[in-house]
């Protein structure tokens, strides 16, 4: 869905900024040095993930998915 003045409305103060972090935050993080070659850290809350590469873990991907439904007015927002 289209992202418009009416569809941000849907989302509280928090649920906006913590929304706009998360997709900035999913192409980011990465590799450290101290993890094996297999694991990476997840762009949003920074906790280690099996598997390289770049990306969120499944709890802030949920947190993602949660907030885009509320945004398209799929869930309850009271």
């Amino acid at each position: 869905m289209r992202r418009t003045k009416e569809w941000w409305a849907r989302l509280d103060k928090y649920e906006r900024s913590y929304l706009v972090y998360l997709e900035r935050r999913q192409h980011k993080g990465g590799s450290s040095p101290y993890y094996p070659d297999d694991c990476s850290e997840c762009g949003g809350c920074g906790l280690p993930m099996v598997g390289g590469g770049f990306g969120l873990c499944s709890e802030c991907g949920d947190q993602w998915e949660a907030l885009v439904a509320k945004g398209d007015g799929e869930v309850d927002h009271g």
